[in-house]
């Protein structure tokens, strides 16, 4: 039930830090003979060549998964392991557990503004954000478990680094690949804390989602806001919004960020950009504060170079999802609320 075949290595596709992509043809099972992008993650051990045969797990393309959809090409490294002084291991308890060092933390995020971000669609606008309304500031992302749990599988985090716009993230739990590694979210934060200005918090590409109400990867950010109230953060939420997502449950304010509004216990600051005017928040618990917000992500891609995506969308079809995390960064930032 793993999903495991025997594949063929054709080329490779380019490499970058903790990554090596390639494409396959796979050998044997339903998509056999076909040809599929692979990745190999270094932490896990050295990329294979090509015209070697590897064994890979193709469930996300058998599954006819979107971002999840390549083979992901298991290790056959015989090297040596570091020295254990920590007892912390990434993947605990299955075949492909490797050792961690976990990184010191700071004492408190008392002071420290903290962003969730409930997609990591939003993480581009957010970083743009801050690196316009206050250049110099460090910029830290805290990557929670909810979407992929490898860092090397984002595009975002390359180019957002490339550009100075992001630097440090923290990868939590199972999640691995960072800058710095912890074994959960509230080690994750105060790590982040103790080496930037400002903390976003969210999940890798990819949401996993079941369509329960409670049966998604962005309850993550529920977890992230009461972890940063318990630490001493007021925490700021983007919330999720659209007016062009197609799926009723997620047209005005997502089903998503409603239950994650429900499970923060600790009361915290959400985000309303323009555009969230008429969003529907009858329902929602009043321990938390609803504030408009006069700051967007207009331009923001022109001024860092930068393209905003989301579910196949832009800026231009879907501007209130991105204004959503831009406005939070403002709010966190000490921008006024309206």
């Amino acid at each position: 039930m793993t999903g495991l075949r025997r594949a063929r290595v054709l080329r490779a596709e380019g490499e970058h830090s903790g990554a090596a992509a390639f494409t396959l043809e796979i050998l044997e099972g339903s998509l056999a003979g076909r040809q599929v992008p692979g990745l190999s993650y270094r932490e896990l051990g050295p990329p294979p060549e090509p015209g070697e045969t590897v064994l890979a797990n193709t469930a996300g393309p058998e599954m006819g998964l979107g971002t999840g959809g390549v083979a992901l090409i298991l290790p056959r490294d015989g090297s040596e392991l570091p020295e254990n002084r920590d007892h912390f291991t990434k993947l605990p308890y299955t075949p492909l557990q490797f050792p961690a060092r976990p990184a010191r933390m700071s004492g408190t995020l008392r002071g420290v503004p903290v962003v969730v971000l409930p997609l990591h669609s939003h993480l581009s606008p957010a970083c743009a954000a801050a690196g316009g309304l206050a250049p110099g500031k460090r910029v830290a992302f805290v990557w929670q478990e909810g979407g992929a749990l490898p860092v090397a599988f984002s595009e975002t985090v390359r180019v957002l680094k490339a550009k100075n716009l992001l630097h440090a993230v923290v990868s939590c739990g199972n999640c691995f690949g960072g800058d710095l590694e912890s074994p959960n979210v509230y080690a994750g934060l105060l790590a982040a804390a103790g080496v930037a200005d400002l903390v976003l918090a969210g999940i890798g590409p990819g949401v996993v989602g079941t369509g329960a109400a409670y049966g998604h990867g962005g309850m993550s950010a529920a977890v992230a806001l009461n972890a940063a109230t318990a630490l001493g953060a007021t925490p700021v939420l983007a919330p999720r919004l659209s007016h062009a997502d197609p799926r009723e449950r997620h047209r005005g304010m997502s089903h998503h960020t409603r239950t994650v509004i429900r499970a923060a216990l600790g009361g915290c600051r959400v985000a309303l950009p323009q555009g969230a005017d008429g969003v529907d928040l009858s329902g929602l618990p009043e321990r938390h504060r609803y504030e408009r917000v006069g700051f967007g992500a207009g331009g923001l891609e022109e001024k860092f170079g930068l393209t905003f995506k989301s579910m196949g969308r832009g800026y231009g079809e879907d501007p209130v999802f991105f204004d959503a995390a831009a406005a939070a960064v403002a709010l966190a930032l000490g921008g006024e609320s309206r």
